[in-house]
């Protein structure tokens, strides 16, 4: 005869099966978060400088690199151990903290102190405030319920396994930040990676930015009573006896404009961001995010950006005031910072343009 159902063993059954769907759904969610931030740690500093300032934390504004590198750390190795199951009670404390100062973050966010975009997964996934604080609602959940479930699973795994996965957990992450902030990102997310039609695209923004508001005239017919519109430029609505005017209306045409900061003013306060673009054959952009940060190896790095390109087929774009004999006859614009930092993210570095086209990318010291 078959025995019956043991209600404590059906039930222990669940509950680890719901405890370990909630470790992999967590620790995945961290893991990713984490990888994606490792390997730009200078892009997640954007959003780290971001949220300082939205604080008023502007003194820890020199540390949003050093922030953005342990965030993506932490996040990585807590990621890690959660999916493997090692040091569970530490891990899990660890993450119930980290998921709700989130969930803290992103409440005030969406409601008291908007932001924008979180930054969450780096510049690789942008969430809109109300999807991030979603998101944010859901982690936490999943760490307390891992946290109410400790009382009932004492055993933990630690042994030589645990601090091997330890040590990778961290090393991982911590070469690929490290490796990032030495050259450029691992992947780049940003608007303007290698590959970009950037002429092409600017071009078509600034394009829509001329149309600006669009005025629609609004008539009604005599005969029918119906309301009809035509476009500001046309002149036979006004020689149609059956339609009488109403009024104008006004119709926004520019849409959200992912290059509308992209501009490179020159000494007389124009922009030149068309006419640079617009070059045929190849442009080499000296970008200069970081003007304490010109070295013997970035002026060296310089000089053979130099003697590659003819002085002609060398733009300079400056975020910071900073004089060089090297490059002080050199065709020269100022850029925002923010906006410079996007296009490359060294503090010294090169974009070259082929016809437009984003070709090369590259820190001043690896020319």
């Amino acid at each position: 005869m078959s025995r019956g159902c043991n209600c404590g063993d059906c039930g222990g059954v669940w509950r680890a099966a719901v405890d370990a769907v909630a470790r992999w759904i967590l620790g995945g969610v961290l893991l990713f978060s984490g990888a994606v931030k490792s390997v730009d740690p200078v892009g997640t500093s954007l959003y780290v400088d971001k949220y300082l300032a939205t604080y008023s934390l502007e003194a820890l504004l020199p540390l949003s690199v050093t922030i953005a590198v342990v965030l993506a750390v932490v996040e990585f190795a807590l990621g890690v151990l959660l999916i493997l199951g090692y040091h569970r009670r530490v891990t899990i404390t660890l993450t119930l903290i980290l998921t709700s100062i989130f969930f803290v973050v992103t409440l005030l966010s969406a409601t008291l102190l908007p932001i924008g975009d979180c930054g969450c997964f780096g510049p690789m996934l942008r969430l809109e405030p109300w999807q991030s604080l979603a998101k944010n609602v859901v982690l936490p959940s999943l760490a307390i319920l891992l946290y109410r479930n400790l009382r009932s699973r004492s055993a933990e795994r630690y042994g030589v396994a645990g601090v091997v996965a330890i040590i990778v957990a961290i090393a991982l992450p911590m070469a690929a930040n490290l490796y990032s902030l030495r050259y450029l990102p691992i992947v780049d997310f940003m608007s303007y990676k290698v590959g970009t039609q950037l002429g092409a695209k600017v071009a078509e923004e600034r394009a829509a930015e001329q149309e600006g508001a669009r005025y629609t005239l609004r008539f009604r017919r005599l005969d029918t009573g119906q309301i009809v519109e035509f476009d500001a430029s046309a002149s036979e609505c006004w020689h149609d006896a059956n339609l009488e005017y109403l009024d104008s209306v006004a119709t926004d045409n520019v849409v959200d404009a992912e290059y509308s900061d992209f501009r490179l003013y020159g000494a007389d306060g124009e922009d030149y961001s068309l006419d640079v673009l617009g070059r045929k054959g190849r442009v080499a952009l000296l970008c200069i995010n970081r003007c304490t940060s010109v070295d013997d190896k970035s002026i060296s790095g310089i000089e053979r950006l130099l003697a590659s390109y003819p002085r002609s087929g060398i733009v300079v774009l400056k975020a910071c005031d900073y004089e060089l004999d090297l490059i002080d006859d050199a065709e020269t614009y100022r850029v925002d910072a923010q906006t410079l930092r996007n296009v490359v993210r060294a503090d010294i570095g090169v974009v070259v343009l082929r016809d437009g086209v984003v070709e090369f990318k590259a820190d001043i010291r690896d020319i």
